[in-house]
């Protein structure tokens, strides 16, 4: 990686610092720099733009950080309806892939479309259509509900809820706090890793799995560039990692044709482990089975995925 990229990236993740010291949205938002240029009453736009902090190493958008851009465009959605600040889940994700590569600046264009009636807890479902360089890559869709906050945590709206945006200023690294300077050590290590065969952001948030006979896996140690705003792993880069171990469980058909996510319980603790499994390999499509569970077992995500060749 240049020397000029490596200074920008490091730039980057201290300013993504700064801002999260506002509380209301989370360290992986800030550093992808998602932003909501138009917000209507029932539909919004969000944008995330392209850059060495955010690619694959084949230069393009990697899935990681595509998923944490999905997750939210589709979970602000049902935010332009409910109060101000409160804690919202994910549930359930869908999305299907074009076939398009994930290359260039990204866009997504969210919409509300209902809310459940008649069950215990009410789910706020939203669709999405992702654009890569102005081309649509991805159609989305996703559940969500509203749960009270961890005890102890005191939500605040996001950024766009507010009325007037918090002053953003450089941190002095002497001021970190204990998780700002752990960010930054693990955003160090992941440049001085950064090569040919793993990008900085695989690195970073430990998207590297391991084929096995069989399938793939990938260990994950949780650190606070993964959390949300209850310090919990976010749904969207739960995703990601899902993906990316699902990928590597198919290495006769490279290209993510769908994907489906199951949320179950919160990413938390010391460690995440991944472990996918093909159930199907065709000629022209592949099916895997993905599992993220905490270091104490418990289960946190179930995924399907299709794969085509």
């Amino acid at each position: 990686m240049p020397a000029s990229a490596a200074v920008s990236i490091r730039r980057r993740a201290i300013a993504a610092l700064a801002a999260n010291r506002s509380p209301g949205f989370h360290f992986p938002g800030y550093f992808l720099g998602l932003e909501w240029p138009r917000i209507g009453t029932d539909n919004l736009e969000e944008t995330m733009p392209d850059g060495p902090h955010c690619r694959s190493a084949d230069g393009t958008i990697a899935l990681s950080a595509f998923s944490v851009m999905l997750d939210t465009a589709l979970a602000t959605a049902p935010r332009l309806k409910i109060k101000r600040g409160v804690r919202q889940a994910t549930v359930h994700l869908h999305a299907q892939f074009t076939g398009r590569p994930l290359r260039g600046a990204l866009s997504a264009r969210a919409r509300l479309e209902s809310f459940s009636t008649g069950g215990a807890v009410r789910e706020a479902q939203s669709s999405a259509t992702i654009h890569a360089a102005g081309k649509p890559v991805c159609h989305a869709m996703g559940s969500f509900v509203v749960l009270p906050p961890p005890a102890g945590v005191k939500l605040a709206p996001l950024p766009w809820q507010r009325k007037s945006g918090a002053a953003r200023r450089m941190l002095d690294e002497a001021d970190f706090d204990a998780r700002e300077a752990a960010t930054i050590a693990a955003c160090d290590a992941a440049l001085e890793r950064t090569n040919g065969r793993a990008s900085f952001i695989e690195h970073f948030w430990g998207v590297l799995p391991r084929a096995t006979p069989g399938g793939a896996r990938c260990q994950v140690r949780i650190g606070p560039q993964h959390g949300n705003r209850v310090g919990h792993v976010q749904g969207g880069l739960l995703l990601g990692l899902a993906a990316v171990t699902a990928q590597a469980a198919a290495p006769r058909h490279p290209r993510l044709s769908a994907i489906s996510a199951w949320f179950i319980s919160p990413g938390q603790g010391s460690l995440l482990n991944i472990r996918s499994e093909r159930f199907h390999e065709g000629r022209s499509f592949a099916g895997i089975r993905t599992e993220i569970r905490n270091a104490d077992g418990i289960r946190v995500l179930e995924v399907v995925s299709h794969h085509a060749a």
